[in-house]
């Protein structure tokens, strides 16, 4: 049998234990468990990390640093007091949003609706890519202290103002439809995205749609709901407004046959 090597049994090592530690968390993920899934004994686990932590350690790696030219020395080490979440912080650093940065520098938007569809899709792909580690992210933050306040206190928090600003922007300059708190109507959005591109796919829904279709659908329900109608059309992605039974009641005298009859 030929010999696996070592560049892609990191990256399978890595694969399966963000899968553990997104689901369990990282108490409850066991060493062992991820050797098997993996096809190994522990102890060939432990001659690519050297312990649980390097495990752990590992994943951030695989995400943010790893790449088939550029490995870490085998056995990962056991890193330092802070050196994972620092690992994590620089990672989550370097995910970049350049739509809505350039969004929250420019006052007067081409086609506002454009520029919304564009931001939610922008942020509906990085959850899509990167969902797998934020679970493991958001599953280990409340085993962590540290951790939970990068994740929670900053990273989230800050995106939600980010978003948040845009929103009461763009509704004080009459582009979008005026709500009462632009937060709360950025965590809508947020939270909206998040279970579509991220949250299904870790239960039973996760084949209930079809990936294309629930993406757009997503998008436009959002842009519908948040789009001012005097933005214009190409901001109107919506049906045409359907008639009202008084009016389809109306005969044509034009109409001719069976149907016309029996209305």
């Amino acid at each position: 049998m030929p010999r696996v090597p070592a560049r892609d049994r990191l990256f399978q090592i890595a694969t399966v234990a963000t899968t553990h530690f997104g689901r369990l968390g990282y108490r409850a993920t066991k060493t062992a468990d991820v050797a098997a899934q993996a096809n190994m004994s522990t102890g060939s686990l432990f001659t690519y990390v050297e312990s649980k932590e390097a495990l752990f350690h590992l994943v951030f790696l695989y995400w943010f640093e790893m790449s088939s030219e550029h490995l870490p020395v085998l056995p990962v080490a056991t890193p330092g007091e802070g050196e994972t979440l620092a690992v994590i912080e620089a990672g989550l650093g370097h995910i970049e949003m350049p739509r809505i940065r350039a969004a929250l520098l420019d006052d007067e938007p081409a086609d506002a609706a454009e520029e919304l569809r564009e931001i939610l899709e922008e942020r509906y792909a990085l959850l899509e890519h990167y969902w797998p580690l934020l679970a493991v992210i958001e599953r280990c933050a409340v085993e962590m202290p540290a951790l939970e306040a990068t994740w929670f206190g900053l990273v989230r928090a800050g995106t939600y103002e980010e978003l948040g600003r845009y929103l009461e922007r763009r509704m004080a300059a009459g582009l979008l439809r005026p709500m009462t708190d632009s937060e709360v109507a950025a965590r809508l959005v947020t939270e909206s995205l998040s279970w579509f591109a991220w949250h299904r796919r870790e239960g039973r829904d996760a084949n209930l749609y079809d990936e294309a279709a629930g993406k757009r659908t997503v998008v436009e329900f959002i842009c519908a709901a948040l789009v001012h109608p005097t933005v214009g059309e190409t901001t109107a992605r919506s049906p045409r407004p359907t008639k009202s039974a008084g009016e389809a009641k109306k005969r044509d005298p034009r109409r001719k046959g069976s149907n016309a009859r029996n209305e």
